[in-house]
């Protein structure tokens, strides 16, 4: 894996939520990413991570589904108001570069919008977080911007990527299932397109 520091410029997300009404950001979807709705039907209920929660309505769509939804954001502002929307979700100011939960605490983890605004550095650590607090064959959803994308520009919004270069950060720790090509559900038009990863953490003896 080639390692650079190409961190971009994002805003401070803590300022950026107390600024901005959730549901005029570019992320935002009320309703439960379709990608990942096609993967939990026949899921066991357990311990599932929004990780990156946000505006907290994919946290609240899977709680009604009966998992049991934990909602981390390092961004106090975003759990504030994610809290005012649900009490059957336990939202949490959590930073995943330096996260407090503990190890095998999740059997499963969706990530729609942290991977692809990380440096290759923060992606390091990014990587050895998640695999330590999920549990043992635990299952990782993942969806992050792609290169076909052509509306949006390079030296803006998130990083782009081909299926290769998730699959060379994952693929030591984690069996990838399915790779997608789909779009990025949210407030823009048209839609960005996206990749979406089903993956389930490798058991190394």
């Amino acid at each position: 894996m080639t390692v650079m520091n190409n961190k971009k410029e994002f805003p401070d997300w803590d300022t950026y939520y107390k600024q901005n009404k959730v549901e005029s950001m570019p992320w935002y979807e009320k309703n439960l990413d379709l990608d990942l709705v096609e993967e939990i039907q026949f899921l066991k209920k357990g311990e599932f991570l929004d990780l990156g929660t946000g505006p907290g309505t994919q946290a609240i769509e899977l709680a009604k589904r009966g998992f049991n939804v934990t909602g981390s954001d390092l961004s106090p502002a975003a759990i504030e108001k994610a809290k005012l929307l649900s009490n059957k979700v336990n939202f949490i100011i959590d930073d995943i570069l330096d996260s407090k939960f503990e190890d095998d605490s999740f059997d499963y983890i969706l990530d729609r919008g942290c991977f692809h605004v990380l440096s290759d550095v923060e992606r390091i650590t990014y990587l050895s977080q998640t695999k330590r607090v999920l549990k043992k064959n635990g299952m990782f959803f993942l969806k992050c911007m792609s290169k076909e994308e052509k509306n949006l520009p390079d030296d803006k919004g998130p990083h782009k990527f081909n299926r290769d270069e998730i699959s060379d950060y994952f693929k030591n720790d984690f069996d990838i299932e399915k790779i997608k090509n789909t779009v990025y559900y949210g407030t823009l038009q048209p839609l960005p397109k996206a990749l979406f990863f089903v993956m389930k953490k490798l058991v190394k003896l």
